[in-house]
């Protein structure tokens, strides 16, 4: 595993740049969100147009890491109680408890290049976070 991979899982980020990074992907045409390089791009206007201080490039690259192991647990139907069909096909809404989640469950190693969330870990904190306001 990279060096900038292991500093990226240590990281923090706040769920109020994942909640605007996941309507910005929304926004793009569905090739745009296939792309890395488009997703990327994005999100580097989207720290410039919050004007976002520190490392960019290193707050890019956690959004990614942090998404991409979301949208690993989606795929698996690890996310399926919290999700909503939307009205375009790997378009779903998602509950911002697990945004919240997102943001903050440790991430692991899945291989030398892959990180992902402990599935089980991370319903537990999605669990604990709805039932601390009553909506679990």
């Amino acid at each position: 595993m990279t060096s900038l991979i292991k500093r990226a899982m240590t990281t923090p980020i706040s769920a109020d740049l994942l909640t605007p990074a996941l309507d910005a992907f929304a926004e793009m045409p569905t090739e745009g969100r296939q792309s890395y390089e488009a997703r990327a791009f994005r999100v580097f206007q989207l720290l410039e147009e919050r004007d976002e201080t520190g490392d960019r490039a290193l707050s890019a690259f956690v959004i990614q890491l942090r998404l991409e192991a979301l949208a690993r647990l989606h795929d698996d139907r690890g996310l399926r109680a919290w999700t909503l069909p939307g009205e375009e096909e790997g378009m779903d809404y998602i509950h911002a408890d697990v945004v919240e989640a997102a943001a903050v469950e440790p991430l692991k190693a899945i291989d030398d290049r892959t990180t992902g969330f402990d599935a089980e870990s991370f319903r537990a904190r999605v669990l604990a976070s709805a039932a601390v306001r009553g909506n679990a």
